[in-house]
C-alpha cells in the first residue's frame, strides 16, 4: 500500500512519529538512568522497556521497587497507571473496522501518549487509521523507547555516582511537570484543583497507618471518583438547563 509521493504507508507512519521522537529520547534516557541507580542491569532494563514500555509506569516501578514493595503493589499501581489506555484504545478502535483482530491486538499493544496523539490527529484528519501506517508510527515510537533506555543505563554506569543518584529526582520533576501541563492544559482547573487537594489529603490522612503504597491508591481512586462523580453533574445541569 502506497500513498502521498509513492512512499508506503508504513514509511508515512515512521516519518509522523518524528515530532515525538525528542520526547522519547528525552524520559527514556533517564528512565533507563534511574533503574541503573535503582541496581538493575542493562539487560534488565532493555528488557523492562521493551515488556512494559510505559514511561510513567517504569519510573512508578523503579521507585516502588527500590522503596521495598511487593510484587503485587508493583503490578496493581502499575495497572491503575497504565488504565488510561483502555479509554486511548477504544477511542481509536472506530477508525479500526476493517482491520482484522490481530492487527487490532498490534496497533493497541504499543498505543503510548504519544502516538496516540499523532494517531487521533491523522484519523481526525483521514476517518480512518491504516494498519501499516499505525504499524510504522508504533515501531519507531517502540525502537526509538527501547534504545534511548539502553543508552541512559549505560551512561549512569559510567558517570561518578554522586550525579547519578541525582538523577532520581527526574521522576519527582517529571510528574510535578505534568501535573503543571495538565493543570494549565485544563478546561477543569476547578476540578484538577479539588483532586489535587482530595489526593494530598487522602495521603495524609491513611500513611500514617497504612503502607504509602497503598494511601497512593486510596487517594488515586477517591480523587478521581469524586472528581468523576462532579463531572456527571455538571452534564446533567447542562442537559436540563
Amino acid at each position: 500500500m502506497t500513498i502521498q509521493g509513492g512512499r508506503s504507508a508504513f514509511t508515512e507512519g515512521v516519518i509522523a512519529c518524528g515530532p515525538t521522537i525528542l520526547g522519547y529520547w528525552s524520559i527514556g534516557f533517564a528512565s533507563g538512568a534511574i533503574g541503573a541507580v535503582s541496581g538493575f542491569s542493562v539487560p534488565e532494563i532493555l528488557l523492562l522497556a521493551a515488556f512494559l514500555y510505559a514511561g510513567s509506569a517504569q519510573f512508578l516501578f523503579y521507585s516502588l521497587w527500590a522503596a521495598g514493595a511487593g510484587p503485587a503493589a508493583v503490578a496493581l499501581a502499575v495497572l491503575l497507571v497504565n488504565i488510561r489506555y483502555l479509554l486511548m484504545s477504544s477511542y481509536l478502535a472506530r477508525f479500526f473496522s476493517g482491520s482484522s483482530m490481530m492487527q487490532k491486538f498490534a496497533s493497541g499493544v504499543l498505543l503510548t501518549d504519544e502516538t496516540f496523539g499523532v494517531a487521533a490527529q491523522h484519523a481526525g484528519r483521514h476517518g480512518a487509521l491504516p494498519f501499516r501506517w499505525m504499524l510504522g508510527l508504533n515501531v519507531a515510537a517502540y525502537a526509538n523507547w527501547i534504545v534511548a533506555n539502553v543508552v541512559g543505563a549505560m551512561f549512569a554506569a559510567v558517570i561518578p555516582a554522586g550525579i547519578s543518584h541525582g538523577l532520581g529526582f527526574s521522576l519527582t520533576a517529571m510528574f510535578i511537570g505534568l501535573l503543571a501541563l495538565n493543570y494549565f492544559g485544563s478546561a477543569q482547573k476547578r476540578l484538577e484543583i479539588v483532586a489535587m487537594v482530595v489526593s494530598a489529603a487522602a495521603v495524609l490522612g491513611t500513611m500514617g497507618f497504612l503502607d504509602v503504597n497503598v494511601s497512593i491508591l486510596i487517594a488515586t481512586a477517591l480523587a478521581a471518583t469524586i472528581c468523576a462523580t462532579a463531572l456527571q453533574m455538571q452534564a446533567r445541569r447542562g442537559r436540563t438547563a
